[in-house]
């Protein structure tokens, strides 16, 4: 099998692991909900495009909408933002599978925003919120700015097709995420057993990765830049990242916050 063939099914996995096991614990939820929302995001995936496969996306966008209201009563930007990734990506989603297309923006590029907002966005950021709620300072502070800023900033790109934004948006992402890493590995040393083991392998992931996003955006400007194509991209740089950094970070904090 190759990379391409592996696409979609990658891609499929990682939207019901991020909405049922990346979101519960960004937002510090409950799995029930969010578990029942990415039941609703597999039967959506499994069943043909129309409007039976987007409406049972309802609970998703649902929860994200609960969390957005819950982040303005307690004025919480960070939350109120991860909320609004959250929303933009089941939104993104439902777009895909009722075909519609918005900017003449063809597909995979719809389904993979869905996927984008949901790690690059609410995961990303809730790690790096994770590290400041930690301890505050300076460059934690920056790094979490760089990666609230930067998914609208690719989104931009991508309506607009201009290089100032999509291959400047993947450059602030990559440092952001690269940030966050960076100052994981910190966290994950003073930890210990498995704790310890993900925060590292989260920190790990995104280098390769990143690297590739930015390639990729520049390669659509300046052909050439050597670069994966998007079927080749989804298993490499989309894996690790949703896999890698933004899945193993977030087992590794909910271990953390149960003392193992």
């Amino acid at each position: 099998m190759t990379l391409a063939e592996l696409m979609v099914p990658v891609m499929n996995a990682a939207l019901v692991v991020g909405v049922g096991l990346v979101m519960p614990i960004a937002f510090g939820r409950a799995f029930t909900p969010w578990l029942v929302a990415a039941l609703a995001v597999a039967a959506s995936l499994s069943v043909a495009p129309g409007w039976p496969a987007a409406v049972v996306l309802a609970p998703w966008l649902a929860s994200c909408v609960v969390e957005g209201v819950v982040a303005i009563k307690r004025r919480v930007l960070v939350r109120l933002v991860m909320a609004g990734f959250g929303a933009t990506a089941a939104l993104a989603l439902v777009a895909s599978r009722l075909e519609v297309t918005l900017f003449e923006i063809p597909e995979p590029i719809v389904k993979l925003t869905a996927l984008h907002f949901s790690f690059a966005g609410v995961g990303a950021l809730s790690l790096a919120n994770r590290l400041v709620t930690e301890r505050a300072s300076a460059s934690r502070r920056l790094a979490g700015l760089l990666v609230m800023l930067a998914p609208p900033v690719v989104a931009l790109g991508f309506i607009t097709r201009l290089a100032v934004f999509q291959v400047g948006g993947a450059v602030v992402m990559s440092v952001g995420v690269c940030a966050v890493a960076a100052l994981q590995v910190r966290a994950g040393l003073r930890r210990e057993g498995p704790t310890r083991a993900l925060l590292l392998l989260s920190a790990a992931a995104p280098w390769v990765a990143m690297g590739l996003a930015v390639a990729w955006a520049a390669s659509q400007y300046w052909p050439q830049v050597p670069a994966p194509t998007v079927p080749d991209m989804v298993p490499t740089h989309g894996a690790l990242n949703a896999f890698g950094f933004v899945l193993c970070g977030h087992l590794g904090w909910w271990l953390d916050d149960r003392g193992y």
